[in-house]
């Protein structure tokens, strides 16, 4: 079982919640990796070039698989850090690393990097590449005022383009407020579609592995 988790823009916590949802399904017992094909604003350390992304999962599990295609400088779109790198992505690669990767994981965890229109390589967007390795995505998104309209956005382009809808998350659920638009941020988005929300989670003050699989045991 495989799916790919994409954010209805940069910096809503798609890479917490990938985490998140590997956490708990390891927690159940299943056999658990998170790929990463692009990933851009890679950190160095001790002259080895790291995916952010994936180090967040390995830092709370060694025993969750991780594995990244494309390593790429920059904090920055994959397909330009990829043309300032001087670095072709090859979608076959992309293909191949993923089925033989999946093939040894109960389930995968695609991590996409920013939402469906993020431009992944020349001339192909981050839906084309959702397409290509045809897998259901995970939307997540935030309840903040302007977000239902990205999140409505993100369902009608995948709806329209042919991409298999898992359902969304909604992460960073303020504790407490008096923000009109958090406060009513499910029941409108519920109004405009009709794709299951699969769980909510809370913002944590205090993150560690225990309140993390709490949060997402339900998810899937």
């Amino acid at each position: 079982m495989e799916y790919f988790i994409t954010g209805i823009d940069t910096d809503i916590g798609k890479t917490f919640v990938t985490k998140g949802i590997a956490l708990a399904l390891e927690a159940e017992g299943k056999a658990v990796g998170v790929f990463k094909p692009l990933q851009s604003g890679a950190i160095k350390r001790n002259n080895e070039f790291l995916a952010p992304d994936l180090e967040a999962v390995k830092e709370l599990s060694s025993n969750i698989k991780t594995k990244c295609s494309y390593l790429l400088e920059g904090e920055v779109s994959p397909a330009l850090a990829a043309r300032l790198a001087g670095v072709t992505i090859n979608i076959e690669k992309i293909k191949t690393d993923f089925k033989e990767f999946s093939s040894h994981n109960d389930i995968t965890l695609v991590e996409g990097a920013g939402g469906l229109l993020a431009p992944a390589a020349d001339n192909m967007l981050c839906a084309d590449l959702i397409k290509v390795l045809n897998i259901p995505i995970i939307i997540v998104s935030v309840p903040f005022l302007g977000r239902l309209n990205h999140t409505l956005l993100t369902i009608h382009y995948a709806k329209t383009n042919g991409i298999n809808i898992k359902g969304i998350v909604i992460n960073r659920i303020p504790n407490n407020t008096d923000d009109l638009a958090s406060l009513n941020f499910i029941k409108e988005l519920k109004m405009y579609t009709d794709v299951v929300i699969l769980g909510c989670i809370k913002e944590l003050d205090n993150i560690n592995k225990t309140q993390i699989i709490n949060e997402f045991k339900n998810i899937l």
